[in-house]
Formats: C-alpha cells, sequence, structure tokens
C-alpha cells in the first residue's frame, strides 16, 4: 500500500513538473549573420522576427504593417522621427502603443512603423507571459531556446544562483552596473559602470569610448590601442587585447576588445552575444539578472 502511495507521489510530482516546464512560452531560434531570429506569429500572422534589447519599441517595416495593419489592429499616429541604431539610421514613420500576441506570449509596449526596413525588431524585455503578466525570459543561446516563463516557474531555475542588478538608460535598453578588470600589456587596469546587455552585438564587449569616463581612464592606463586601417589608411577599427578580462564575476582569457565611440549613449559598454555563452534570466519586472551554470 505504501509503495503505491510513494508512486502515486512520485507521478504526480513528476505531473506538475512537466506542467510548470510546459507553462513556459517557447521560441526556438536561429543565428543568421550574427543575429537570432524566431519564425512565429504576431496577432496570428507569420512573421520572421529579430530578438533585440538596444531598441526602444518594436520596429516593424512599413511593408509588413500595410500588409496586416487589420489584423494588428493598432492605434498608429503618423510621426517623423529618426532612430540611431547600430545596424545605421533608421527613419520612423508611424508609432503606437499596443499589446500583440508573440506567439503564445503577450507584446506590450511602443511600437514603431519604420520605413523600407524588412526586419521586425522585437525587444525581449517587453515581452510578458501570458498566465500571470511577468516580464521573465531565459536565454540558452548555446541550445538556440528562448523561454517567456512564469514567476511560479522562476525559482526553481535560479536555485544558488546570485542575481545581478539591472535597469534602463533614457533609450529603455537593460543594462548592468558592474566592474570590468583586465590584464592588458602586463598592467592591472579595471572600471565599475554601467554596460548594455545587446542581443543585437555578436561581440563579447565593446567599450564605449565617446564616454567620459572610459576616455580618461584608458587615457591614464597607458595602454596602447590595437588599429585596423583600409587599404587607404583610415582607422576603421580599433581594440584592446586582453590577457585575462573579468566582468560580471565571468572570467576569460585572451580575448579582444572593442572600443568605439558610440555617441549617443552614456554607459561605459556594450556586452554582446558571445558574453551570454551560458543560460541566462532576464527578471525585468523586478530589474533582475542571473546568470546560470552551463
Amino acid at each position: 500500500m505504501l509503495s503505491v502511495r510513494f508512486a502515486l507521489v512520485l507521478i504526480l510530482w513528476l505531473a506538475v513538473g512537466k506542467m510548470s516546464a510546459q507553462s513556459d512560452h517557447v521560441f526556438k531560434m536561429t543565428k543568421e549573420n550574427g543575429h537570432f531570429y524566431v519564425d512565429t506569429s504576431v496577432n496570428g500572422i507569420r512573421a520572421k522576427l529579430m530578438f533585440e534589447t538596444g531598441v526602444p519599441g518594436f520596429m516593424i517595416g512599413d511593408a509588413f504593417y500595410e500588409a496586416h495593419k487589420d489584423s494588428l489592429g493598432m492605434d498608429v499616429k503618423p510621426c517623423d522621427e529618426k532612430i540611431r541604431h547600430l545596424g545605421g539610421l533608421l527613419n520612423v514613420t508611424g508609432s503606437a502603443q499596443a499589446r500583440l500576441r508573440i506567439g503564445d506570449a503577450i507584446f506590450e509596449g511602443p511600437v514603431k512603423i519604420v520605413e523600407g526596413n524588412a526586419d521586425l525588431k522585437l525587444p525581449i524585455h517587453l515581452l510578458h507571459h501570458a498566465a500571470d503578466s511577468s516580464r521573465i525570459v531565459r536565454m540558452d543561446l548555446k541550445n538556440s531556446e528562448f523561454r517567456v516563463i512564469d514567476r511560479a516557474h522562476l525559482q526553481e531555475l535560479i536555485k544558488d544562483v546570485a542575481p545581478l542588478d539591472i535597469s534602463f538608460n533614457k533609450w529603455n535598453m537593460p543594462m548592468v552596473n558592474t566592474r570590468l578588470s583586465m590584464k592588458v600589456e602586463g598592467r592591472n587596469i579595471s572600471i565599475t559602470g554601467n554596460f548594455i546587455a545587446d542581443m543585437g552585438n555578436a561581440a563579447l564587449l565593446f567599450l564605449n569610448k565617446s564616454a567620459e569616463g572610459v576616455e580618461k581612464w584608458l587615457k591614464d592606463s597607458g595602454v596602447s590601442m590595437k588599429e585596423a586601417r583600409d587599404k587607404n589608411g583610415k582607422l576603421i577599427a580599433e581594440g584592446l587585447y586582453a590577457d585575462k578580462l573579468t566582468i560580471c564575476d565571468r572570467k576569460y582569457n585572451d580575448v579582444s576588445v572593442g572600443v568605439h565611440p558610440f555617441k549617443s549613449m552614456d554607459e561605459y559598454g556594450i556586452l554582446g552575444l558571445k558574453f551570454f555563452t551560458m543560460p541566462t534570466i532576464f527578471d525585468f519586472s523586478n530589474h533582475k539578472m542571473y546568470l546560470c551554470k552551463e
């Protein structure tokens, strides 16, 4: 009799665990040209979306919008905006505040209609779980999987994982305040500041040469920049080579760090996709980031 009861309890426990996992909104991603895309639906319309954190809203190309505006059901107001993106300057012809269904998840926030741009760029920090409206996502780039999870499932995923605080900059991009330490040319140098978590950047780390603190730090450190020039001698890229590097308590050896002037940003740098090799959970509702074990 006890064995029967034990078996029933075990089956119930496994069923609850399975139901919890099944409550996630799961997206399978494909990687193209250093970016991650999903084939899903927007209000029932099949669409290919690029997951982003470096855009101020859901960026929708004007051709897609015109073809599907009735199904999207948005109250779009004409506008004349320009948004600087790492891929170039985007002309915005319309904007709206909208609630849209993305697969089984919910997007809620600003939408920008972009002139002549075919890509649909979706900011992951504006995705909600349909059951409890929480904004919690789990990225597993190694396995090309992205999940929007509910708060009940979060607790079992972050056992023994220390959280890092995140905030949002003026462009609504998520960022983490952390210490960067590097050993460059035999010198140990470090700086503490805000670094943007950018799913639209393929690199491990870029430093923002336009940030006053970074500019002074690099000058005072005495390290020399590595330069890349074209055949005409024009400078096209700068960087540092670090024998050792630590950021967000993650350690790396023998890495190249890009140095670039991001003039519209105050942050010290950008953490790109090569940083997020471990499964990463963002609890955007509570401003926390969890770097999980690989």
